[in-house]
């Protein structure tokens, strides 16, 4: 494993899924963490001292799923028939400056995220097609730490704090009676606290990995909304021959509450998401190159979305 696919991934700590003006989902507009993005690394582990730059891209496509996970339609539904294509693009610096904080190698990090957007409201009640791009919120990792605990087993944990700093907007929705996001809406209007806690095990060309993040949220004060706690579970099982690291990713997402808007829970707003795919990555040794498919294999209350994944890495000084 290379000191470039140990960041090759970091940067889309701020991914995303979808943004839908009006739509209800898994969050008011994307999810904090997409589904999936820190797949393919190893997450618990950290490269030697210096200066690191990745990039991520993803083409993500999908349709929004209902409390059943079935194909969501207006009236039965609280949320129409939605499809959504979107290129989104992350950029992020990694700082290792070889410092110990509690027995443990020191890193933070910072990322921008952008989206172009592409979504089509097919219900005849709510029909629309719109296209939207711009930023998503800046996101900081001061604190990443990493434990060697020997014989190829690694422990880590973190915290990204995700800005409302991106794109957004909102308008005076006459038919509910309140503010809803308007379709030029790309970020999250509010904060975002992400604690997380990785394994890694890494030994004869082998890397296993698992990642558990959890979002603790604000309030979007614009739209008196509030994104309830999603959990990520990131894992990664890959093979390293030679040059070439291919192998397996997955990802299990879960809501544990309903949002709430004016005090009030909003229906069917738990979501829910399992996803799963190959990786294959290529030392080139001045950067390395990967590539990542995340399927959508089962979303509840939120947009089904799969993606596919190109990037690279490269240390800096």
């Amino acid at each position: 494993m290379t000191v470039h696919q140990t960041i090759a991934a970091l940067g889309v700590a701020c991914g995303l899924t979808f943004a839908a003006s009006g739509a209800a989902g898994a969050a008011e507009s994307i999810t904090p963490l997409q589904p999936g993005a820190s797949t393919g690394i190893p997450n618990a582990a950290l490269p030697p001292p210096g200066v690191y730059f990745s990039f991520d891209s993803d083409y993500a496509w999908g349709t929004m799923r209902n409390n059943s996970g079935d194909v969501s339609h207006l009236p039965a539904d609280s949320n129409p028939d939605v499809k959504a294509s979107n290129f989104e693009a992350v950029g992020a610096l990694m700082w290792v400056p070889g410092w110990k904080l509690l027995g443990a190698d020191y890193a933070a990090v910072i990322a921008q995220p952008v989206k172009f957007a592409h979504t089509t409201i097919s219900d005849p009640l709510a029909a629309a097609d719109w296209h939207a791009n711009g930023f998503v919120g800046t996101v900081i990792s001061p604190v990443i730490l990493s434990w060697a605990l020997g014989n190829g087993w690694f422990v880590g944990g973190g915290l990204a704090i995700a800005t409302p700093d991106g794109t957004t907007g909102r308008t005076w929705n006459a038919m509910l009676g309140k503010y809803t996001l308007s379709q030029s809406n790309i970020a999250n209007y509010y904060w975002t606290f992400e604690p997380n806690f990785a394994v890694t095990w890494m030994k004869d060309g082998w890397m296993v990995s698992v990642n558990n993040v959890l979002d603790f949220n604000t309030k979007n004060t614009n739209t008196d909304y509030w994104t309830a706690p999603i959990y990520y579970l990131d894992a990664t099982v890959a093979k390293r021959f030679g040059k070439w690291n291919v192998g397996v990713v997955g990802n299990y997402t879960q809501q544990l509450a309903n949002d709430q808007q004016f005090g009030k829970d909003v229906a069917n707003s738990i979501a829910q998401h399992i996803k799963i795919g190959p990786m294959v990555s290529y030392d080139f040794d001045r950067f390395t190159l990967s590539a990542r498919y995340l399927g959508a294999v089962y979303t509840r209350n939120d947009v089904g979305v799969s993606f596919v994944h190109v990037g690279f890495s490269m240390k800096l000084l």
